[in-house]
C-alpha cells in the first residue's frame, strides 16, 4: 500500500516554495515530483491544509435485500458451497455469498476429519 508523504515535508516543500525557491530546485532537493508538489500548492491555495485526502472505498451495496429470506435459503441449503449457493440464488457472485453469511454469523465450512488413535 501507497503510503503519503509525511505532513512536516510537505510543510517544509511548501514553505522552501514560498519563500521563493523554484519547484524545480526544491523537487530536486527533496526528491518529490513537480507534479506532487503543484498539487500539494493548489491544495493549500483552495483548502489552506497540506493534509493527505482520505481515501475511502464506497459501500458495495448488497444484491441481496431480503436477509430473513436469505437466512432461510441457507438453512435449506447449507450443504452446498458459496458457489453452488450463488448459482442457484442467482444474480449475485460468490463473494457476495460470503458477504452476507458473515454477517448472518456463518463461518466457512470445514471438513471434520476423523483421526482414529492406535493404541499398542
Amino acid at each position: 500500500m501507497v503510503h503519503p508523504y509525511s505532513q512536516d515535508l510537505r510543510e517544509r516543500a511548501l514553505n522552501l516554495i514560498n519563500n521563493g525557491m523554484s519547484i524545480n530546485r526544491v523537487s530536486r532537493l527533496l526528491k518529490i515530483s513537480r507534479p506532487t508538489l503543484h498539487k500539494w500548492r493548489e491544495r493549500y491555495l483552495i483548502t489552506g491544509s497540506t493534509e493527505p485526502k482520505i481515501s475511502v472505498p464506497p459501500p458495495q451495496p448488497s444484491t441481496i435485500k431480503d436477509m430473513e429470506e436469505f437466512e432461510k435459503f441457507v438453512e435449506a441449503n447449507y450443504d452446498k458451497t458459496q458457489k453452488q449457493m450463488a448459482a442457484k440464488w442467482g444474480n449475485c457472485s460468490r463473494f457476495t455469498i460470503s458477504r452476507n453469511l458473515k454477517n448472518l454469523g456463518f463461518t466457512r465450512k470445514k471438513k471434520r476429519i476423523v483421526i482414529k488413535k492406535e493404541t499398542i
